[in-house]
C-alpha cells in the first residue's frame, strides 16, 4: 500500500480550526474514498516556542500539549497517524512569513530532524501545505527523491508584504518569488482555491499541473439556532443583518464594511451590521474604523464568538460580506467565510477585488458584487432584496457542486492517486 504524508511547517494545527476543517477533514475523508489504495498521515513541523506563551510559558505549554494530544487522538480514532516535529526556529509567530535570512534558520532547524523522520517512515507521496512547507519538500525531493504536492492556500510572498514583513521587489520578496517558481516547477501537482489562483500557476509555469480545489464547507456541520428567536436574543429584531465573519483582508478593510453598511442603509434603513471576530484584541481598532466611516453606536454589533456562539452568529446573518480593497494577493482569494455564508443561507456581497468569489456570485448568481469605493447604482441591492429567495436556493447549489468537503475530498483523491502514479 502506498504512503501519503501531509506536511505542515510553521502552523500549529492544534490550535487551528482552519488547518482542521481544510486540510485534516478533507484529506482523511479523500483517504476514505481511496478503497485502501493508499494510507494516510500528518507530520506537523512546529517551532517549540509555539507551545508557549509570553505571560505564563509552562501553564500555555501544557494547554497546548494537551490540545496536541487531542488532536493526536481524534486523528487516530479515525485510523492517521498524526506525528509533530520540533524546530528551533522561528520564533514568534509573525515570522511565518519568513524572509530571507530567516528561510535559511529555518531549514537549517527543521531539514535534519525532518530528513531522518522521512528516512523512518519512507512516503511515497508529500502533500505539502504552504510555502514554508513546500519548501522543506523540495529539499526532501532532492535529498530522498520524494514527490510532493504543493497546496498553496495563499500567495505567500504577497501576503508577506500585507502583513508588512517586507516590501514589493525587496530582496525578500523577490527571493521569495525565485522560489515560488521553484516550487510550482518541481512539484508532482499545484493544489489552489480559485480560478483566477489557477491562471496565476500557469502564468509562472504553463506546464504545471494544478487543480482547483476551494476552500470548503461540511454543510451537515452548520445547525442553525432559530433565526427569529436568534435575534431577539440579541435585541436585533426586524433588523436586516450584514453580516462580517472572521477575519479582514487588511486592517483598511474595517472601516470598508462600514462604509458599505451606510451605502445599503438607502435600500433598506433598518440595517445593521455584525462583525463577528475571533480576536477580541482586534476589538477597539474595528470600533474605531467603524466610528470613523461615520456609523452610530446603534449601526453596528460587535461580537467575538466561541463554541456554539458561531452558529448564532450565522443564524443572525441575513447577507454575508466578504469586502475588500484590492491588494497584491486579493485577486486569488477564496475566504473560508464563503462557503459558511451560503450554506447557512445568506446572499453573499463581495468587491470585484476578490475575484476568486466574484466570479463563482456572478456565475450561480448567489448574491452581488460591488464595490463601495465607487459610485454605483443601488439598484444592485434593489434586485438583491427582489430576488432573496433564488439568491439563497442559488447559494446553497453551489455549496452543493463546488463548496461542499465532499466534492473537495473528492478532488483531492483524484489529485492524490495520480501524484502517486506519476
Amino acid at each position: 500500500m502506498k504512503k501519503v504524508l501531509a506536511l505542515t511547517a510553521i502552523e500549529a494545527p492544534f490550535r487551528s480550526r482552519l488547518i482542521e476543517t481544510q486540510f485534516f477533514d478533507s484529506l482523511v475523508r479523500a483517504r476514505n474514498l481511496s478503497n485502501g489504495r493508499w494510507q494516510l498521515s500528518f507530520l506537523s513541523v512546529i517551532p517549540l516556542t509555539f507551545y508557549l506563551g509570553r505571560r505564563n510559558p509552562w501553564r500555555q505549554y501544557v494547554k497546548n500539549s494537551n490540545q496536541n494530544k487531542t488532536l493526536r487522538s481524534n486523528l487516530s480514532s479515525k485510523g492517521v497517524k498524526y506525528r509533530t516535529s520540533l524546530a528551533g526556529f522561528p520564533l514568534l509567530p509573525r515570522q511565518f512569513n519568513l524572509r530571507k535570512n530567516e528561510t535559511a534558520l529555518f531549514i537549517a532547524a527543521a531539514l535534519p530532524w525532518l530528513t531522518l523522520k522521512l528516512s523512518f517512515l519512507k512516503p511515497d507521496l508529500i502533500i505539502a501545505r504552504s510555502y514554508p512547507a513546500a519548501v522543506l519538500a523540495w529539499w526532501a525531493k532532492r535529498v530522498l527523491n520524494i514527490p510532493y504536492l504543493f497546496d498553496l492556500r495563499g500567495m505567500y510572498p504577497e501576503e508577506s508584504v500585507n502583513a508588512g514583513r517586507y516590501e514589493v521587489n525587496s530582496p525578500d520578496h523577490l527571493f521569495w518569488k525565485d522560489w515560488e517558481k521553484k516550487l510550482i516547477c518541481s512539484a508532482q501537482y499545484c493544489v489552489v482555491v480559485s480560478r483566477p489562483f489557477v491562471e496565476h500557476v500557469l502564468d509562472i509555469d504553463p506546464g504545471a499541473r494544478v487543480e482547483m480545489i476551494p476552500c470548503c464547507v461540511d454543510p451537515g456541520k452548520i445547525r442553525l439556532p432559530d433565526k427569529k428567536k436568534t435575534k431577539a436574543k440579541y435585541g436585533l429584531d426586524d433588523r436586516f443583518v450584514l453580516l462580517h465573519l472572521g477575519s479582514f483582508g487588511t486592517p483598511g478593510d474595517r472601516g470598508l464594511v462600514g462604509k458599505y453598511l451606510l451605502r445599503f442603509k438607502e435600500v433598506r434603513p433598518d440595517a445593521v451590521l455584525v462583525v463577528a471576530s475571533g480576536t477580541a484584541a482586534f476589538g477597539p481598532a474595528i470600533r474605531k474604523a467603524l466610528l470613523g466611516e461615520g456609523l452610530g453606536p446603534d449601526d453596528f454589533r460587535i461580537y467575538h464568538p466561541a463554541g456554539s456562539e458561531l452558529d448564532d452568529m450565522l443564524a443572525l446573518g441575513d447577507a454575508g460580506l466578504i469586502l475588500e480593497r484590492k491588494v497584491a494577493n486579493t485577486k486569488v482569494c477564496l475566504s473560508v467565510k464563503l462557503g459558511e455564508y451560503l450554506a447557512a443561507g445568506m446572499p453573499v456581497i463581495c468587491t470585484p477585488h476578490v475575484e476568486g468569489v466574484a466570479r463563482l456570485v456572478e456565475k450561480y448568481r448567489c448574491g452581488l458584487v460591488v464595490d463601495p469605493d465607487q459610485e454605483e447604482p443601488l439598484e444592485k441591492e434593489g434586485g438583491l432584496l427582489a430576488g432573496y429567495g433564488d439568491c439563497r436556493n442559488n447559494g446553497l447549489k453551489l455549496v452543493e457542486e463546488i463548496l461542499s468537503v465532499d466534492r473537495c475530498a473528492d478532488k483531492w483523491r483524484s489529485v492524490i492517486d495520480q501524484g502517486l502514479k506519476t
